[in-house]
């Protein structure tokens, strides 16, 4: 009796386990229903992937530069400090030094998810520990958070990236983290970005762009014209329309080729000093418009790699190069010009799995405004009626060994600045005096 009742109990609740718990299917003694369809479904894979680099940079300079950041460290090279002489005629800049930095240690993570609007979704997430702003290097901060839309033959991304006119596919391969600067255009913007196939190997690039962080125009500090010089993203806030940019670019298999055009327009000042003095204050509506012209190749063979690119640009402060604008007249009819820069590079570079050498070769040229007689100067470099930089030339070569993940570099980076008196267009007609920095630059980088 004992048994029999013991029996039920067991049957009882393996009914009732049975009954609250879904039934998982064995793929041995279980099979579909041939008549419903399986509700499981094969994972897509969507959600993000992690890579990046921990990388370490030691670099030795022969004087003290000028670099967009760090600007104790000199990560950023941009050119050699000019000569600074102390009472007894000896060079202050003259003093060399010796830097360690981890700072460029990148994270980037990398979405994928389910289809939106008919079209094929991406992102990217990227950030890296060179901070925001000189004095707080080692901070986390963002570098690209873009979102795409792809469809067959129309691509829309909408957050902050590269700026066109640094174009991923054509940009100096340099050790250096300076990628160029100041001869290649160098900043990553809020945007949005169309990319038209207009067939299988030209697109059309059109884009509306904005500014952030360290990539922004130099105006005066107190939105009062002829104010100090502050560099802030105000003056193509107040302006109201963006910085467009249009590309036109030919990729095929082992040829690439492209030509830009970018316009941008800021406003410096909100007000100027009225002609009663600078206690009262006129509204100001004027602007400084420029533009900039681009033009690149680059050539792939089984052997080598050979890059190349012109550029005619105004006003391309926000971009860590030489120049900036100038403004002219007598308060409150202050009026703005932007000043022109002519800059060429080349690159040659090996295609090797494990050793890689190379060697790049930039120059950029100061042509000053279209107009003399300014007043102030909302410039890096370059100043109206003061020492300026009339030009820059550089020279890398380089060599990297690679081993799985791991990557090892030396490069030397040789950078000939050439200063001298500019007149009041801020283009450089005086006596001038040459500079050079040597850079020799060890990297270490480990992929994950």
């Amino acid at each position: 009796m004992k048994k029999r009742i013991l029996t039920a109990c067991i049957l009882l609740s393996v009914g009732i386990v049975n009954a609250q718990t879904p039934l998982v299917k064995d793929s041995i003694h279980l099979k579909e229903s041939p008549t419903k369809p399986a509700e499981r479904k094969a994972d897509p894979g969507w959600g993000i992937k992690f890579s990046g680099f921990i990388r370490n940079d030691v670099f030795f300079d022969s004087r003290q530069v000028v670099s967009a950041r760090p600007a104790n460290q000199g990560e950023l090279l941009l050119y050699p400090a000019n000569v600074n002489n102390d009472i007894n005629g000896k060079d202050i800049n003259a003093a060399s030094s010796l830097d360690m930095l981890a700072i460029t240690t990148r994270l980037t993570g990398t979405v994928t998810g389910p289809d939106a609007f008919g079209a094929k979704t991406s992102g990217i997430i990227e950030a890296e520990f060179f901070g925001n702003a000189n004095g707080n290097e080692n901070v986390f901060r963002l570098r690209h958070a873009v979102a795409r839309l792809d469809w067959p033959k129309t691509q829309l991304a909408f957050g902050q990236y590269w700026h066109p006119l640094f174009v991923t596919d054509c940009f100096p391969g340099v050790l250096s983290f300076n990628t160029g600067m100041p001869f290649q255009p160098f900043a990553r913007n809020p945007q949005i970005r169309l990319t038209q196939k207009l067939g299988n190997e030209v697109n059309l690039i059109i884009a509306a762009i904005s500014q952030t962080e360290a990539f922004v125009s130099s105006g005066p500090s107190t939105n009062i014209a002829l104010g100090a010089a502050s560099a802030s993203q105000a003056y193509i806030s107040n302006a109201v329309v963006p910085n467009l940019h249009a590309q036109l670019q030919y990729k095929g298999k082992s040829f690439l080729a492209g030509v830009a055009l970018d316009y941008k327009s800021l406003r410096p000042a909100l007000s100027a000093p009225s002609a009663s003095g600078a206690s009262t204050l006129v509204v100001s509506n004027e602007r400084v418009n420029s533009v900039t012209f681009e033009a690149y190749a680059k050539i792939t063979t089984k052997a080598v790699i050979a890059k190349a690119e012109f550029l005619s640009g105004q006003n391309l402060y926000d971009h860590l190069m030489i120049g900036g604008y100038l403004a002219y007249g007598i308060a409150p009819a202050i009026t703005y010009k932007p000043i022109t820069v002519n800059s060429y590079w080349v690159e040659i570079m090996g295609t090797g799995k494990k050793v890689i050498p190379g060697i790049f070769v930039g120059y950029t040229y100061n042509n000053g405004a279209s107009e003399d007689n300014a007043v102030a100067s909302y410039t890096r470099g370059i100043s109206a009626g003061k020492t300026s930089i009339s030009n820059v030339f550089r020279v890398a070569p380089r060599i990297e060994t690679i081993s799985g993940k791991f990557r090892f570099g030396l490069e030397a980076e040789i950078t000939s600045a050439t200063y001298g008196a500019a007149g009041s267009n801020a283009k450089v007609t005086g006596i001038t005096n040459s500079v050079t920095n040597n850079r020799i630059l060890f990297i270490s980088s480990y992929s994950f």
